[in-house]
């Protein structure tokens, strides 16, 4: 029984361990770098235009300048989603990707881990050697039906 519970610690740190490395998978559509996201695809984001207060020309040239800027900046923007978007599905993909190959290492090294200890269970006894007979409990340490 030690076994089992010393096998389901270990597996629980190489599950863990598992899921940080899924966790540090790079972006697919953005950038990421030193923990700050940007889309790649999209160019700059639109600086916003100086409103001009000089006259009424100047001001209505401003005015037409954030209307044309506006549009820019929402173009700007539906393709900062599409990229967020499509990094947040790559990288949900990736990860339930590696989980399900974690859960299935696991499910095989429990199931080889049973089928081993129905073995030593089913065992007969090892015979005793010389080096039994004068230490009785070594026996008893290699075989746990004793």
């Amino acid at each position: 029984m030690t076994i089992f519970k010393t096998m389901k610690q270990v597996l629980l740190i190489i599950t863990s361990t598992g899921l940080a490395v899924g966790a540090s998978l790079a972006a697919h559509a953005g950038a990421l770098e030193n923990g700050s996201w940007a889309p790649r695809g999209c160019g700059a984001r639109p600086e916003a235009p100086v409103i001009e207060s000089t006259n009424p020309e100047a001001y209505n040239r401003s005015v037409g300048l954030v209307n044309v800027w506006q549009k820019q900046l929402q173009s700007y923007n539906d393709c900062l989603i599409k990229e967020a978007n499509a990094d947040a599905a790559a990288i949900n993909h990736a990860a339930n990707a590696e989980q399900m190959q974690i859960n299935e290492a696991i499910q095989k090294v429990n199931a080889d881990a049973t089928a081993a200890r129905s073995k030593v269970d089913s065992s007969p006894p090892a015979p005793a050697t010389p080096q039994m007979m004068q230490n009785p409990n070594t026996q008893m340490m290699q075989n746990p039906n004793y």
